[in-house]
């Protein structure tokens, strides 16, 4: 009776539900897509990668330290 409790209790759970990992897949292909293209403009145009890097960079440390720099 209590084996039967303890059996019942340690049954592996299903895993995600079929409409999850489809998203999961969806999601995983379009992050590769997204790789496969910011790959390919950095051997395209190097100098602009590096730029627009440099400039997001800037944006982000200005966001970040705009918020305790108030005099």
């Amino acid at each position: 009776m209590i084996t039967d409790a303890i059996a019942e209790e340690e049954q592996p759970q299903p895993g995600p539900p079929r409409q999850v990992q489809e998203d999961i897949e969806a999601d995983r292909s379009r992050v590769t897509k997204l790789e496969q293209q910011a790959r390919t403009l950095i051997r395209q145009r190097p100098v602009v990668a590096v730029l627009a890097a440099a400039g997001i960079g800037y944006l982000v440390a200005r966001l970040v330290s705009g918020g305790t720099r108030r005099a």
